[in-house]
């Protein structure tokens, strides 16, 4: 499963997805993460 976060900040997200039911996921491949940074896609 791909689970993807719009965010402004993205570094915040590293910490809290690597000590969670989700780094669990994560380690067994269930589950995918990606953050993506509006900044990438913006104009100026």
């Amino acid at each position: 499963m791909l689970i993807q976060f719009l965010t402004l900040f993205p570094e915040m997200f590293t910490g809290p997805f690597s000590y969670s039911i989700i780094k669990r996921a994560r380690d067994k491949g269930l589950v995918t993460l990606e953050m993506v940074n509006f900044r990438e896609y913006a104009q100026d």
